[in-house]
């Protein structure tokens, strides 16, 4: 029986060690499959947390709402564009208006004679008198017949019955005033047609260099010159109208200037 006794000692030595150790320390696993015993490190007491999801929907809220800003202001912009298309449209109308009623006040003014003694308003005077033969019979409805055209806006409708009225009346009272629409209607129509429109008032200022609408025609005889990339002669004919008819004598001359000024 005390031969056992060394063995038991031994064995309550050991217990009393083991009891010794920490509580909390994790023995080491050992993989039996390995040939060597090799420990495996111990596995993790918490696993990983997963990253939280990225939250879209306040980046999308607000894209969508600067959408919205964008919507509105191109509204907002295409309403002014529409509102000033209208309101060019109604000015261009306007002024032709104003065109053809000083157009038939004059067209139906006899020509007369100024008895100013001063030489400049004699000057003026012959310049802007309505001179020529009187109107045949026929031509003053025919020429009110192309004028009626342009008040509607019928441009090219306009200018073949200006060019008709040329044919059948191409020494007539209103032959000057044709000449001088059609430079304008050529100038009107899409695409334009400079060289018509340069022959047009060309002729104009021939056949009656002192006609009432001499000025106006000179003043965008030089404008057509300028759009043909001709600045020579377009400098020629504006400042020729600012020569003779400046003074308050036409609007043609401070218009004239204008151009001038701005484009030389």
């Amino acid at each position: 029986m005390f031969k056992h006794i060394p063995f038991i000692a031994a064995l309550v030595s050991s217990a009393a060690f083991l009891l010794s150790l920490p509580a909390h320390a994790q023995a080491p696993i050992v993989d039996s499959s390995s040939p060597y015993g090799a420990a495996l490190p111990p596995t993790a007491t918490e696993p990983e947390q997963a990253p939280p999801p990225v939250d879209n929907s306040q980046a999308q809220n607000e894209l969508f709402y600067q959408l919205q800003l964008l919507q509105e202001e191109v509204r907002t912009l295409r309403g002014l564009v529409e509102n000033q298309t209208h309101q060019l449209k109604q000015l261009k109308n306007q002024a032709t208006e104003r065109y053809i009623d000083i157009d038939r006040r004059l067209a139906s003014r006899p020509a007369t004679k100024s008895n100013v003694t001063s030489s400049k308003s004699s000057t003026v005077s012959s310049k802007m008198a309505a001179t020529g033969p009187k109107a045949k019979a026929g031509e003053q409805d025919a020429y009110r017949a192309a004028f009626a055209l342009v008040r509607k806006n019928q441009y090219r409708d306009s200018i073949a019955a200006f060019q008709q009225f040329l044919n059948d009346y191409p020494d007539g009272k209103f032959a000057p005033n044709a000449h001088y629409w059609l430079g304008g209607l050529y100038m009107k129509i899409k695409p334009n047609d400079l060289e018509a429109a340069r022959q047009s008032f060309a002729q104009m200022i021939d056949i009656a260099p002192n006609h009432a609408k001499t000025a106006d025609s000179m003043y965008k005889l030089g404008t057509v010159y300028f759009l043909k990339d001709n600045k020579e002669k377009a400098r020629y004919w504006l400042e020729k109208v600012v020569k003779d008819y400046s003074g308050g004598v036409s609007p043609a001359a401070s218009e004239a200037e204008t151009f001038l000024r701005q484009n030389f």
